[in-house]
């Protein structure tokens, strides 16, 4: 518990003080249990303008939920936003990224616009559900810092040195811009606000501002981007 501390305690702040150098916004997917015990710290997000996101409550496994304990975690994480901050929202990143069959119609039924989970495409597409579609902003393991950065007891990959992840990392950007298609990287405060790892999350930065044509946006707006692409919308082609 003391190391995810570290994420509201030190690590937001850090990666605040980032974003704001170069004028970037990102999106913040926050469970319950952090807008209660860390209030300041999200708050912080929000007045800096921020996207704000749901991520549970404990950051419970909705694979782990029957149909009834999904619906009361999600009803309750939602209590909390309004009572803490007076914010309904609208995009939704699953702890773990599990999601359960029914999971996007309980989305779409509770106000959400999109969801940001599923490793189907590279690009939004829509999760089609009986309430209507869901926009969906896919994620991929290769752009999430746990994976490289996480100590785990009886791992034999140790600890990758933020150069090599910022290789990696913007390989796959190039090839995603050769491909037009949606550069979304996960980061934990508590994993990549430390000292280091910032330092080579500037790198990338700068990487991705060297090459033209890139929008930079929060999770939101390309969710919001590509419900417009599916009613026709002129304007945002």
């Amino acid at each position: 518990m003391e190391e995810r501390r570290f994420g509201p305690r030190t690590g937001i702040p850090r990666i605040l003080r980032l974003l704001d150098r170069y004028g970037l916004r990102g999106t913040f997917y926050v469970p319950g249990y952090t807008i209660v015990h860390h209030p300041e710290a999200i708050r912080s997000i929000r007045d800096a303008g921020h996207e704000l996101g749901a991520h549970g409550n404990v950051h419970e496994t909705l694979d782990t939920l029957d149909a009834a304990q999904e619906k009361r975690v999600l009803e309750d994480q939602l209590e909390i936003w309004q009572s803490q901050l007076s914010i309904r929202p609208t995009g939704y990143r699953s702890p773990s990224w599990e999601l359960n069959v029914g999971t996007p119609m309980l989305l779409k039924q509770h106000g959400f616009t999109y969801d940001s989970s599923l490793m189907g495409d590279d690009i939004p597409y829509d999760l089609e559900t009986p309430a209507g579609p869901l926009v969906e902003v896919p994620v991929q393991w290769l752009l999430d810092d746990a994976p490289f950065y996480r100590h785990v007891y009886g791992s034999s990959n140790g600890i990758a040195d933020p150069d090599r992840v910022i290789r990696l990392w913007a390989q796959e950007f190039d090839g995603l811009v050769d491909e037009n298609g949606c550069f979304v990287l996960t980061m934990h405060p508590w994993i990549s606000g430390r000292a280091g790892r910032l330092r080579g999350l500037e790198q990338l930065i700068r990487h991705i501002r060297g090459t033209p044509g890139v929008w930079w946006a929060t999770v939101g707006e390309i969710a919001e981007w590509a419900a417009a692409q599916r009613h026709g919308n002129p304007e945002r082609e």
